[in-house]
């Protein structure tokens, strides 16, 4: 399951990176454009998100050491603390919003691309290979603690997503 939280992880910056294109210029792209990139990447994050959710905290929190339960709960924390400012501005830059503000939208979005790089980069380098090295099985499926559907649809609606 790791492996396939990496390829999500290879696509998650992929489409980061394609959102960040179309962010380097001074004038607003076409808004369809616009809209597929922050589609793409929100509703990849969400199924990122749900995986990771059901397979990795899951099975982290019922690992009876003490210590696993720990670090899993700081990132957990971690990850609630920064999916919410994500969802609340996706959620919140309408496509009028976005051309009547671009800059202050670009410089958000940056911010918000590097955090998430950031973020993932330290599941990888911190969390993935603690699972690993603890031997613990994330094939399993959990019950998941938050309805990330239900978000994805929020943000969908609101950006203008295909």
């Amino acid at each position: 399951m790791i492996e396939r939280m990496l390829a999500d992880h290879a696509r998650l910056r992929a489409c980061a990176d394609c959102l960040e294109a179309l962010l380097v210029s001074a004038d607003v792209p076409d808004p369809e454009s616009l809209a597929a990139a922050r589609w793409a990447l929100g509703s990849t994050m969400m199924q990122h998100l749900a995986l990771e959710e059901r397979h990795l905290y899951a099975a982290l929190r019922d690992d009876p050491r003490a210590h696993v339960r720990r670090i899993a709960e700081a990132f957990q924390d971690d990850l609630v603390t920064s999916f919410g400012p994500y969802a609340d501005h996706a959620k919140s830059w309408t496509p009028e919003r976005v051309s009547g503000e671009w800059d202050t939208y670009r410089t958000q979005t940056l911010d918000l691309l590097q955090t998430m790089r950031a973020r993932m980069t330290r599941e990888e380098t911190e969390l993935y290979p603690l699972v690993e090295r603890n031997g613990i099985d994330t094939r399993h499926s959990g019950l998941p603690g938050r309805n990330w559907t239900r978000e994805a649809f929020a943000i969908k609606e609101r950006i203008g997503g295909r």
